[in-house]
C-alpha cells in the first residue's frame, strides 16, 4: 500500500506551497512501502523490494503531522 506522509506546516520551507504538504511513496510492480513509528516519535518509511527492507526516509517527530498506509514490522 502506498504511504502518505503529511508534513507539519511549521516544518516546510517558507516558500514551499502549504497545500502541497503530503509526500507520497507509491507501490510499484516490484516495490512496496511501509512505515514504522520509532519510540522517539520519528517516522521511518521503508521500501521493500525482493524481500529486502531498506529505510527510504526518516522524519523527525516535529516534521510530520499524519501518516496513512501499511504499518510494517521494521524487519
Amino acid at each position: 500500500m502506498t504511504v502518505n506522509v503529511t508534513m507539519l506546516i511549521s516544518s516546510i520551507p517558507e516558500n514551499y506551497p502549504s497545500d502541497d504538504r503530503t509526500h507520497r511513496y507509491e507501490d510499484g510492480p516490484d516495490v512496496a512501502y511501509t512505515y514504522m513509528l520509532h519510540g522517539s516519535g520519528a517516522l521511518v518509511v521503508q521500501k521493500r523490494s525482493e524481500g529486502v527492507h531498506d529505510t527510504e526516509v526518516v522524519y523527525g517527530p516535529s516534521a510530520w503531522e499524519s501518516v496513512q498506509g501499511d504499518a510494517g514490522s521494521g524487519r
